[in-house]
C-alpha cells in the first residue's frame, strides 16, 4: 500500500536513505545487492519528493514569522492579507501588475489630513435682568411681576483644523474655533405701572413717569487658536489613548446695550457696556476611543485644559438723549483664566481610516472670567474687589474628517 507523507517527512526520509546508502557502500560484502536495494529506495522516494523540494522547504521555513502591516510597494507579490491586520483593508492592489491584498496601517495611526466641526452651544451664567416692572416711582415701590431679561439661546460656531503626521504615533495639530451668539428683548409696562432699570447707574434716576418701555440687546462671541503636539500613549486592537500639549490663544467679546426712557427732560437713556478678553497660555489634554474592528463604529472622549493669561477690559458708558451728563467707567484686570473642555460621543471610521465622522456633546467652562452682568453690578455698586465669574458653554458637536 502506498502511504502519503508530508513534505517535511519526505525530505527527512530522503536524507535518511542517502545516509543509509553511504553506510551500505562502506561494507565490502554484498555491495551489488545493497546498491540495487538503495537504487530501489531512491527510485521509490523520487515519486514523493525531488531535490528541489528541499530548498523550497528551506525558503518556506524562513518565511514563517510575524509579518507587519503591508502597504503598497512592500506588499507586492503577496497573495493574501496578513492575518494580523485589522479586518478593514483597502481592497485589491495591482501595483505589481497582479491582484494582491494590501493591509491597512493600524487604525489608530496618526495621519495627515483636515477636519471641520460644527458647534451648537448655549452660553450659561451670562443672562441679564435689565428692567423690572413696579407699581410706582417711589423708593417704597414693590415689583408687580414682569421682568425684562436677555438670555442667550443656542448659537452656532465652527472649528476647522489640520494635522501633520510625523509618524504613526506622532502628529502636529492646528485648529481655529469661532462661536457667535446674540439676543434682544423688549418689555412694556402694564396699566399704570412703571419700569425700573437695572442697568442705569443709581446715581441718576432709574425710573420715572415716562418709563413705559425698555429694550436691551446682548451678544457674546469667542474665538480660539490652538497648536498642539499629539502623541500615542497606549494602543491595542480595539482602543487607543493619546495625550497632547501645546499653546492656545483665546479671545472673548461681550456687548450689552440697554435703552429706557426715564423722563421727558432726559429723553431716551442709553447704556453701552463692553467686556473684552485676550489671553495666551499653555494647553494640555487627553483623548481616548474604543473601536469595533468589524463595523468601524467607535465611542470617544476628549478632555482639554488651557490656562490663558491676559487682560479683561471693560467699559461702561451711560448717555442721555437730551443731555444731562455722562456716566462712564473703564476697568482692566490681568489674570489667568483656566478653560476646561470635556467632549463625549460616538463615531464611525471608514476602512483604512481615510474618512471619519463623529457626533457628541461638549461642555466648556471659562473660570475666573468676567461677564458683563457682573461688571454692571460692580459699576452700579462701586465695588470692584470681587469681580469674577464662570462662563459656561454646552451643546452638540458634529465633526467630519478626511485623512490621507
Amino acid at each position: 500500500m502506498l502511504c502519503k507523507f508530508s513534505e517535511r517527512t519526505k525530505v527527512w526520509f530522503h536524507s535518511f536513505t542517502l545516509a543509509a546508502l553511504g553506510c551500505v557502500v562502506a561494507i565490502p560484502t554484498g555491495i551489488s545487492s545493497a546498491a540495487n536495494a538503495a537504487d530501489s529506495l531512491v527510485s521509490h522516494d523520487a515519486s514523493f519528493v525531488s531535490l528541489s523540494d528541499q530548498s523550497s522547504m528551506s525558503e518556506t521555513d524562513s518565511a514563517i514569522g510575524q509579518v507587519g502591516f503591508l502597504s503598497g510597494s512592500n506588499g507586492c507579490g503577496a497573495d493574501a492579507c496578513d492575518t494580523s491586520c485589522d479586518t478593514f483593508t483597502d481592497g485589491g492592489c495591482d501595483s505589481c501588475g497582479e491582484k494582491v491584498c494590501c493591509c491597512c496601517e493600524p487604525w489608530w495611526a496618526h495621519r495627515t489630513g483636515g477636519f471641520g466641526q460644527f458647534l451648537l452651544l448655549r452660553a450659561g451664567n451670562v443672562d441679564h435682568i435689565y428692567s423690572i416692572e413696579q407699581n410706582d416711582t417711589t423708593a417704597n415701590a414693590f415689583p408687580t411681576g414682569p421682568i425684562g431679561r436677555v438670555n442667550l439661546d443656542e448659537g452656532s460656531g465652527f472649528r476647522v483644523g489640520a494635522s501633520w503626521a510625523a509618524s504613526d504615533c506622532t502628529s502636529l495639530v492646528a485648529s481655529f474655533t469661532r462661536f457667535e451668539s446674540d439676543t434682544a428683548d423688549t418689555i412694556v409696562r402694564n396699566g399704570a405701572n412703571v419700569l425700573n432699570s437695572q442697568i442705569i447707574h443709581p446715581s441718576t434716576a432709574t425710573t420715572g413717569a415716562s418709563s413705559l418701555q425698555s429694550y436691551a440687546e446682548y451678544s457674546l462671541d469667542f474665538q480660539l487658536v490652538d497648536v498642539a503636539y499629539r502623541h500615542i500613549w497606549k494602543t491595542s486592537d480595539i482602543y487607543a489613548i493619546n495625550w497632547l500639549a501645546g499653546f492656545r490663544y483665546g479671545n472673548m467679546e461681550q456687548n450689552l446695550l440697554a435703552q429706557q426712557q426715564v423722563s421727558v427732560a432726559t429723553g431716551l437713556v442709553d447704556v453701552d457696556v463692553n467686556m473684552d478678553f485676550n489671553g495666551f497660555g499653555s494647553m494640555f489634554g487627553i483623548d481616548a476611543e474604543r473601536r469595533s474592528p468589524s463595523t468601524g463604529m467607535l465611542i470617544y472622549a476628549k478632555g482639554l485644559s488651557s490656562f490663558l493669561a491676559g487682560d479683561w477690559k471693560g467699559t461702561y458708558r451711560q448717555t442721555n438723549q437730551f443731555g444731562g451728563g455722562v456716566v462712564a467707567n473703564e476697568y482692566e484686570d490681568f489674570r489667568v483664566t483656566p478653560v476646561l473642555e470635556l467632549e463625549l460621543g460616538l463615531g464611525w471610521q471608514s476602512r483604512c481610516g481615510k474618512w471619519r465622522m463623529t457626533a457628541g456633546y461638549l461642555n466648556s467652562a471659562w473660570y475666573d472670567a468676567i461677564s458683563t452682568r457682573q461688571y454692571v453690578d460692580a459699576v452700579r455698586a462701586t465695588d470692584y474687589t470681587s469681580v469674577g465669574d464662570t462662563i459656561t458653554f454646552s451643546g452638540l458637536t458634529a465633526q467630519f474628517e478626511r485623512r490621507f
